[in-house]
């Protein structure tokens, strides 16, 4: 059996049973420890996270995965990921680093479930309030006039006003 991790995976919680041996290299995460699990020997090891059931004590697998990474289980997975005896391995997507993989899990390695994270959409109420009517400032929808446009309008009275003084002044000497 193999499982694919898409190149765009995010934020999904792949979990594993092992059965109640795991090496040394396998339980340090080391690559040859990867290639022995999974037959992948590129997977990031700090976003696998290889659990001893025993050591959970009297936490629930899943309860673990709630308190320590967010994620809650669908209702029919809950008996599944709770009856897991021996070890328990944790693949994110982020081990992945973003590129499509494919495990090979070795003999004995059971994929359990696969956590996905839950989209929470909210759509906001409607504003009901004077000021979202949409209408700001001047409703007549005329820009105010711009500092360079009031100057530009006083150098065109101050031009023609100079030219009239010109005209007078060669009528008057002519």
């Amino acid at each position: 059996m193999t499982i694919e991790i898409p190149r765009d995976d995010y934020g999904h919680i792949r979990v594993f049973q092992a059965p109640e041996a795991l090496s040394a290299e396998a339980q340090s995460k080391s690559p040859e420890g990867l290639a022995e699990l999974f037959g992948i020997d590129t997977l990031d090891p700090n976003y696998i996270d290889i659990i001893k059931i025993d050591d959970l004590s009297s936490m629930a697998l899943t309860d673990y995965i709630a308190q320590g990474y967010d994620m809650h289980a669908e209702a029919h997975d809950i008996p599944a990921v709770n009856g897991i005896e021996g070890w328990a391995i944790l693949v994110m997507s982020r081990a992945s680093r973003g590129r499509k993989m494919v495990l090979k899990p070795a003999s004995g390695i059971r994929h359990v479930t696969t956590y996905v994270p839950n989209a929470q959409i909210k759509v906001s109420e409607p504003l009901r309030s004077p000021a979202a009517d949409g209408i700001i400032g001047d409703p007549s929808g005329k820009p105010p006039k711009s500092d360079a446009r009031i100057g530009g309008m006083v150098a065109m009275v101050a031009l023609l006003l100079l030219f009239a003084l010109v005209a007078v002044m060669v009528w008057v000497g002519g």
